[in-house]
């Protein structure tokens, strides 16, 4: 088998493309690989696919795979066509795609890098700008998108992650798979809006829960786009804890400003102490929670009902839960204790989305798990100045797009 031969069949070329010469230049450390046309090839629109007279050629190059230590090129005179309808248009190749410096196998290899190392380790090995290594994450991410089939949105789960310090942040959407469906501008109700007008009505209509944090923006976009948002809409359990947490640092805060001096340091060392679930308490640590309740009356008090509210999440799911929680709330109100208190207000007038919640077992674990990602690949990649690559990468890594492409299309 001669070299254009084995050339033709690497880049998988037929009738009537062909190569017609390979030449190694050493001193350049480049294989270049001529590819041509055959003299009777029938020239068509690249839109249309209707045959078109030609207008001129243009040569073009493509980076293409190695061959062993060298770099190698693809070179070609591509003719233009005059189409009736759509005017001058350079014709398709069938290794690249239009307006690609690139081979589809030689993109399909930075892809495969990419999913395993950073940007920085891939222009290195390859010897590729970022500007060039964003252009092929930019193609992969549109045929993705373009080819992905439906993904799932009856469970929705919406948070927020920040793009850089001084609440620049985006919005990412995501389904109960883990995949990244959306990635916004900024947190607001508009940011969650334009995902939801890129539904159609069947798909709206199809959403069972959109677990979220109890952000009012997130809820007016669901209210003024899902049909019945209110027996939708789910209030995420860890947002709830974290508000009891937050209610409780509080209380020993107040606690300790009032406490006797000599026990203030002793106080200040059991604060993780009482944010922690009670099963998980040693001897130890029980104990001094019952020694410091007889001091910290009021910690005491939300501590105690922080662990009844964690009983009704975990041992109600539909029946009876409504009741549970109401019956909370009107304790947490008789302590009188002003964190607790504004905690209950809170609990009652989002109890539509815990129950929601609970019914539907509603979480945004997967969310909060690629949030974490998300940062990871922030300090992985030294930060991103520029925000549409940031949300490019987040499609591109946690998108679960189908996003190589076809090298035999």
């Amino acid at each position: 088998m001669d070299q254009c031969t084995l050339y033709e069949h690497i880049l998988g070329l037929s009738s009537p493309w062909l190569v017609s010469g390979v030449e190694l230049d050493k001193s350049q450390g480049e294989v270049v690989v001529q590819v041509g046309l055959h003299h009777s090839a029938k020239l068509a629109c690249p839109r249309c696919g209707h045959a078109c007279p030609g207008y001129d050629s243009r040569e073009r190059r493509w980076r293409h795979l190695d061959t062993c230590q060298f770099r190698t090129q693809v070179v070609a005179q591509v003719p233009r066509v005059q189409c009736p309808e759509h005017g001058c248009l350079t014709i398709s190749v069938p290794w690249a795609e239009q307006n690609s410096r690139y081979t589809l196998l030689f993109d399909a290899f930075v892809i495969s890098w990419l999913r395993a190392a950073s940007i920085s380790a891939v222009s290195k090995q390859l010897r590729l700008s970022w500007t060039a290594i964003d252009n092929i994450m930019e193609r992969a991410v549109r045929r993705g998108l373009a080819n992905a089939p439906d993904r799932d949105t009856t469970r929705l789960a919406v948070d927020e992650t920040a793009f850089r310090k001084g609440h620049d942040y985006v919005t990412i959407v995501s389904n109960g798979q883990g995949q990244v469906l959306a990635v916004e501008d900024g947190r607001s109700s508009d940011s969650l809006g334009r995902f939801y007008a890129t539904l159609d009505e069947p798909r709206k209509r199809s959403i069972l829960s959109i677990s979220m944090d109890m952000s009012p923006a997130y809820q007016k976009a669901t209210f003024e786009h899902i049909e019945k948002a209110h027996q939708k809409i789910a209030f995420d359990h860890f947002h709830v804890a974290q508000m009891l947490t937050r209610a409780l640092d509080a209380t020993r805060k107040a606690d300790m400003a009032r406490a006797d001096h000599s026990m203030r340091k002793e106080i200040h060392r059991s604060r993780y102490t009482w944010l922690r679930h009670r099963k998980s308490l040693k001897g130890q640590q029980i104990q001094q929670i019952k020694y410091l309740s007889e001091t910290l009356k009021n910690t005491g008090l939300v501590w105690y009902l922080k662990e009844k509210a964690r009983d009704i999440w975990r041992g109600y799911r539909v029946k009876g839960a409504r009741a549970a929680w109401q019956e909370w709330i009107h304790m947490a109100r008789l302590t009188e204790v002003r964190a607790l208190s504004t905690t209950a207000d809170q609990i009652e007038t989002k109890l539509f989305g815990i129950l929601n919640a609970m019914r539907f077992r509603a979480s945004n674990a997967l969310a909060e798990a690629i949030n974490g990602q998300v940062r990871a690949l922030k300090v992985r990649s030294r930060g991103f100045r520029n925000k549409e690559r940031f949300k490019r990468a987040i499609l591109f890594h946690y998108g679960g797009l189908p996003m190589a492409p076809d090298p035999h299309r």
